[in-house]
């Protein structure tokens, strides 16, 4: 159901780059996805991501069932908001909604997936790195739905041009990219592409999306090979230090990754190997769809994908 579109970072979107109180949605479209639902046995509920702040900073998305209503990209965004029993929920997962609790959404579609979410009650937040987390969540939860590309933003009915602490707003932005990497290449040329990168949160129980551009498009090699490289960032659990990758190919949907000796140090972390299978899976589907990967050491088979150890649907989800 969500789209997987390579995002470009906030500050550069625009270089580069639901009708009243609810949303208008094509109506094949919502009874496709009201079908989809009856057959996975959810009938009542909707598959829906959502993008919230991990608590140590990161921005995430996580998938969760709610329950299906006309206006359902509006409904969304509610369970973006800090209120008592979005916290409690966000809680259990080590997350953080993005929205100050008060804050409430009006969204309409225009033609070509042109959204306009208009927020009122929104009070000054503490810092811009709050003020992009909101858009961040707003736009991208608005842009996994098929029939929204772009979304604009307005403040109590009024188009303005920045946050009060400076964060852009004046022009639509498409999906915006996650924890993105400080890095030398210039992506205002275009000449740079974005890879995304998953790794395991501390906990191992988020997969975080980390947001690389490299001067060549990647393929499964270089992807895997800056996966090893390791996030900039604290916070997140890589590889066993000296994992070197042999080799890297996907046949049949399953990605096959060949790694040297020191990354049996993996066994000394309880829960690392399942999560660092799960980063493949999810680095490489980013690139081809897979849906398992089967890891080698030396040659020699170490962890082979199984119906419980695979490429999951979504990156993270409720529980």
């Amino acid at each position: 159901m969500g789209k997987r579109i390579w995002m470009l970072p906030l500050a550069l979107l625009l270089i580069v780059g639901l009708v009243g109180s609810g949303c208008s949605r094509d109506a094949g479209a919502e009874a496709e996805d009201y079908q989809l639902e009856e057959e996975t046995g959810e009938a009542g509920y909707r598959r829906t991501v959502l993008y919230y702040a991990s608590d140590d900073g990161f921005m995430v998305p996580v998938m969760k069932r709610i329950p299906w209503e006309e206006g359902i990209g509006k409904a969304a965004l509610g369970y973006l908001v800090d209120t008592a029993s979005n916290r409690a929920a966000a809680d259990q997962m080590g997350l953080q909604a993005v929205v100050p609790e008060g804050v409430t959404f009006s969204l309409r579609i225009g033609d070509e997936g042109a959204a306009v979410v208009d927020i009122s009650g929104l009070t000054e937040l503490a810092d811009a790195g709050a003020e992009q987390a909101l858009v961040t969540g707003v736009v991208n939860t608005l842009t996994e739905f098929d029939s929204i590309d772009t979304v604009s933003i307005t403040l109590d009915g009024a188009k303005v041009d920045s946050l009060p602490h400076g964060t852009d707003i004046s022009q639509a932005f498409s999906t915006l990219p996650l924890n993105v990497e400080d890095g030398e290449i210039s992506v205002s040329s275009g000449s740079a592409y974005a890879m995304t990168l998953y790794y395991p949160n501390a906990s191992a129980s988020l997969n975080v999306p980390v947001t690389r551009y490299v001067e060549e498009k990647p393929d499964l090699e270089t992807a895997l090979e800056a996966l090893l490289e390791g996030p900039q960032a604290e916070g997140l659990a890589s590889f066993p230090e000296g994992t070197a990758l042999l080799s890297a190919y996907i046949d049949d949907g399953v990605a096959h990754v060949d790694l040297s000796e020191a990354f049996r140090a993996v066994e000394e972390v309880d829960g690392l190997l399942s999560a660092l299978q799960t980063a493949i899976c999810l680095t490489a589907n980013g690139l081809e769809p897979v849906y398992g990967a089967d890891i080698y050491v030396e040659g020699e088979p170490y962890a082979l994908h199984t119906l419980q150890v695979s490429a999951p649907i979504y990156v993270n989800e409720f529980k």
